[in-house]
């Protein structure tokens, strides 16, 4: 008869067999604290993308085109896809600087020499230049809309209409 080794409760959920480990058992700082019955709260990792990237950028500018398909005038056209442009960059550049006010807060202490004093994040500043000039856009954008087409009424409709 074997006999069974009692654990505390608190380790038993994360206990690591003892036997037959196998080749994917790690020993890292996690592992070893989950066998002991606790975690450590895994580090914010660093985008390994920053937010303002082309690939973001060309991914806002397919999303608002979508609804200037119906544009016919070409150079309507032409002038949609240059605001188009500026627009998406400015959505993206200002999601990085709310993304940088949420890391580093709204204000930043600055030593000059041996003064310090606390003034305003440069990401607040940069965030309110570009949503100023987003509006105004999104405004132009939003007067060069194509009008939505008239639905097309079907011959039982007009009979019906009719008397």
């Amino acid at each position: 008869m074997q006999k069974i080794r009692s654990i505390s409760p608190r380790y038993a959920l994360f206990r690591a067999p003892t036997k037959n480990r196998g080749s994917d058992f790690k020993k890292t700082l996690q592992s070893r604290a989950r066998m002991k019955g606790g975690y450590i709260l895994p580090e914010m990792k660093k985008d390994t993308e920053p937010i303002l990237s082309d690939k973001n950028i060309g991914k806002e500018f397919r999303k608002i085109k979508k609804m200037f398909a119906g544009i016919e005038d070409e150079n309507k056209k032409a002038l949609v896809v240059k605001i188009i442009e500026e627009v998406a960059f400015q959505k993206v550049a200002m999601q990085a600087a709310r993304q940088e006010m949420i890391e580093n807060g709204l204000q930043t202490e600055t030593k000059n020499a041996s003064q310090k004093f606390i003034k305003e994040n440069p990401a607040v500043a940069t965030y309110d230049r570009y949503a100023r000039s987003y509006t105004s856009n999104m405004k132009q954008l939003i007067e060069l809309l194509p009008p939505k087409e008239k639905k097309t009424v079907s011959k039982l409709t007009a009979l019906r209409d009719e008397d």
